[in-house]
């Protein structure tokens, strides 16, 4: 009977062994799979592109067929809002973009530093180059660009722009592109919240020497953006 109830069990066990067998050999041959995924990598079904979730995106550059950039190492890559892992007050994109490259670096933690980022967004609804280039930018009026054409194609740039609530603001800068029959809308932000709302001593402050720093840094990704020919589009410093 001792002998009968070790077979059994044995026989309990192999049957165990066979199945999470069977389960990994199912996992491996359809694809599954856990963690982060490039949006370039997705996949698709036949109800459409299947959702990724970008955490940190890695250095290196993206393209959409038509403009290039890079994507340094203390920025994220998102394209949609539920991939910004960098939380604050005023976001670092606003909602409508194909793109939003945010900060996601450590060097202002503890500041009252909130969020900066640089949004593009192909704006389909503007079909020529006048409307690319003069249409203020969602949300002001009676805001007239600077426009510069330095070659194959025209820049326009609305400056400054801002944004503030609740003891938080933001500036930043909306550049337009016209090429080939596109517009692009590059919109660059740095947000903070008000050093003086804080307790004294309780947070170091961000100052004007940090916001320059990562302003310089935010021009330096604008100015590695490339066109197919590999030209080097000139954005307004």
């Amino acid at each position: 009977m001792k002998d009968m109830g070790k077979l059994g069990i044995a026989i309990v066990f192999i049957v165990l062994i066979a199945v999470l067998a069977a389960g990994f050999f199912w996992l491996v041959n359809s694809g599954g799979q856990s963690g982060p995924i490039n949006p370039a990598n997705s996949s698709s079904t036949a109800s459409g592109t299947v959702p990724t979730l970008v955490l940190n995106a890695p250095s290196g550059t993206m393209s959409d067929g038509t403009i290039t950039f890079t994507v340094p190492s203390d920025f994220g890559l998102a394209t949609n809002q539920t991939q910004i892992l960098a939380r604050s007050y005023i976001p670092p994109c606003d909602a409508d973009f194909n793109y939003c490259l945010y900060y996601d670096g450590a060097a202002y933690t503890g500041t009252n530093f909130d969020s900066a980022g640089i949004r593009i967004d192909k704006r389909t609804d503007l079909t020529t180059q006048s409307t690319c280039l003069t249409t203020a930018p969602d949300g002001y009026t009676n805001f007239t660009p600077t426009s510069t054409t330095p070659g194959d194609y025209s820049i326009s740039e609305f400056t400054p722009l801002g944004d503030a609530g609740a003891g938080h603001y933001s500036t930043g800068t909306l550049y337009r592109l016209f090429y080939n029959g596109a517009c692009y809308e590059f919109e660059t932000r740095i947000g903070q919240s008000q050093f003086a709302n804080y307790p004294s001593g309780t947070i170091q402050q961000f100052t004007a020497a940090d916001q320059a720093s990562l302003q310089t840094e935010i021009q330096n990704i604008l100015s590695g953006i490339t066109l197919p020919s590999g030209e080097t589009i000139s954005f307004p410093p």
